[in-house]
């Protein structure tokens, strides 16, 4: 397993068994940064917002979009 790293913001807390805690930071089209605070969510939620972001992703417009062409 990969060593474990902490930014200097890092709370110092641990996530439960099952749990990540998680940071999200995004840029928006005019470049403004959005920071939201630190929460803990199942690793389950973690995986399905991750997967619905995939699937509204422009990338994957795009190949969507090259598939129906082909």
């Amino acid at each position: 397993m990969g060593e474990r790293k902490r930014s200097s913001r890092s709370s110092g807390r641990v996530a439960r068994h099952g749990y990540a805690l998680v940071t999200i930071t995004a840029r928006d089209a005019n470049g403004f940064v959005h920071r939201y605070d630190e929460l803990e969510t199942s690793v389950g939620a973690l995986h399905e917002a991750v997967a619905i972001m995939q699937l509204k992703s422009t990338a994957m417009e795009a190949s969507h979009e090259e598939l129906r062409q082909a």
